[in-house]
């Protein structure tokens, strides 16, 4: 971005266009949501993993034969496969195969045997092993921990913002975090992406990183009050100063971080998908929002509060340099 465009480029203008934007997308999640619920992985419904252990490595033609075979022994359970996975090194390979528990069942020791069973009967020459199970009381459990454990670390975010800097610069960070949370799980919810444990991870991976731009650019607003060449600026003018200043790294660093994300998601294997991808969504929701949001939203946190620290912090400089010039000037006798 040139300096010319630089210098005309107000970010809180286009602030209402980007909560259009990102409200359109919430909106569209929720109604998905409604209709169809999350696409909830075995981590956080219940399930069960087989391992058909092959000795040796399999070929793409007789792997595939496999996983079309496992599909359809599942399917004759009124199971449906979740995923599937070459694993091994040297002469230990094996398939391994994961299915979620069926809906209504508590108790999934009878088809889990089933299942083994038929995967023996059809690949007599392979060992098939019930690895894992889990059932849905444990993964609820799973998931109560992981909301609860981006809603305490959105509030500790939130505490230590306030604490760095200001109580209003906190709450707009969080605000921004949040905008961050809401927009990972509608397009996870749009795009029927499985959320699993690594999802939780991904979410708590974003508020970190997003955290970081936000904090850059709060850092900036802070510095930029206390300059008295800047003491005729409103606080939104402040609040735009300071976005533009700090627009450079932010991109920079964001581009860096998401072309590393697309080559993970390019050349890492299929499972890193699940991972990957949310991060992905939640880089670039993280990038525009601490540009178009986070520094705007504090600006109108501050006029709903009718406070203005331009006024709080020039009163203060002054009162400094009037106590400065008392101390300096010498005695009259």
């Amino acid at each position: 971005m040139n300096s010319q465009k630089l210098n005309n480029f107000k970010p809180s203008k286009w602030t209402k266009y980007v909560l259009l934007f990102s409200g359109t997308i919430i909106l569209i999640g929720l109604i998905m949501f409604t209709i169809m619920g999350f696409n909830l992985g075995m981590d956080f419904t219940g399930g069960n993993i087989v391992k058909i252990e092959t000795g040796a490595e399999l070929t793409d033609s007789q792997y595939s034969e496999v996983v079309n075979k496992a599909s359809n022994i599942l399917g004759e359970e009124g199971l449906h496969l979740s995923q599937a996975q070459r694993v091994g090194v040297g002469g230990e390979f094996s398939v391994s195969i994961q299915y979620q528990n069926k809906s209504g069942v508590d108790d999934m020791t009878e088809i889990n045997s089933a299942v083994v069973t038929k995967l023996q009967e059809a690949y007599p020459e392979y060992n098939i092993v019930n690895a894992e199970s889990k059932s849905a009381t444990t993964s609820s459990e799973l998931l109560l921990n992981a909301l609860l454990a981006v809603v305490i670390a959105l509030i500790l975010i939130m505490i230590y913002i306030a604490f760095r800097f200001e109580f209003l610069s906190g709450v707009a960070a969080l605000i921004t975090l949040f905008h961050d949370v809401l927009i990972m799980c509608a397009c996870v919810a749009i795009f029927r992406i499985e959320i699993n444990s690594a999802f939780v991870a991904a979410i708590i991976t974003v508020l970190g990183y997003s955290i970081n731009n936000t904090i850059i650019i709060f850092d900036r607003v802070r510095e930029n009050l206390k300059k008295p060449s800047l003491d005729a600026l409103s606080n939104n003018d402040i609040a735009n100063l300071s976005v533009k200043q700090t627009l450079n790294r932010t991109i920079n660093t964001s581009i860096t971080t998401i072309v590393s994300i697309v080559l993970l998601a390019c050349i890492g294997v299929p499972q890193m998908t699940e991972f990957v991808v949310p991060i992905l969504i939640g880089l670039v929701a993280g990038t525009y929002a601490s540009i178009f949001i986070s520094a705007p939203m504090w600006t109108t946190l501050m006029s709903k509060s009718k406070r203005n620290l331009r006024i709080k912090s020039k009163g203060e400089r002054q009162l400094k340099e009037k106590a400065t010039i008392t101390k300096v000037e010498p005695t009259v006798e």
